[in-house]
């Protein structure tokens, strides 16, 4: 799969809130994710509530729009342990993120209004790629929503919740 996503720091996810009227909300997930060591390239172990998977992606470490190519598989509860054990063995424990995600959907794009454990605010847009054919039609649609949420008010980030957190603890 592809998608093409952003993320920006916030203040205040009220704010965003109050703007998302166009779209609908999903739900609010409990996430806890373990990534593990893979150079500029990213695995990780998604734990929810209600699924488990794994989640394998590449993409470029730049600010504002960029473009994602991902896999996602699903796992059973009781394989989780067990596979980041292994994962850890063999690659190295990175970092584990836990954030709380207020998810709404717009067309074909994911908004994600995230509160990340010692790291704070940010939305995260990710619009799906679904047919390599009509790249402008998507293109156009992250921007519409983009200019919605007025995230260029925001400051870009550059890398994942992973490397900002991994950052953290290496100054402290």
């Amino acid at each position: 799969m592809r998608n093409l996503e952003i993320k920006v720091g916030v203040e205040n996810l009220d704010e965003i809130k109050n703007r998302l009227d166009f779209a609908e909300y999903k739900s609010t997930l409990a996430q806890a994710d373990t990534y593990f060591l893979l150079g500029e390239k990213r695995l990780k172990i998604r734990e929810e509530k209600t699924k488990n998977e794994i989640i394998y992606y590449e993409r470029k470490m730049k600010k504002g729009t960029r473009e994602s190519v991902y896999h996602r598989v699903s796992i059973p509860q009781n394989s989780v342990n067990f596979l980041k054990i292994i994962f850890g063995f063999i690659f190295g424990t990175k970092v584990i993120v836990i954030k709380k995600r207020d998810l709404y959907i717009y067309k074909n794009t994911r908004i994600h209004l995230d509160n990340v454990d010692n790291l704070g605010k940010f939305i995260e847009l990710e619009t799906v790629v679904f047919d390599d054919t009509k790249n402008e039609s998507y293109r156009k649609e992250h921007e519409e929503v983009k200019t919605k949420l007025l995230l260029a008010n925001y400051p870009a980030i550059a890398g994942s919740y992973s490397d900002l957190l991994r950052h953290c603890i290496e100054i402290n």
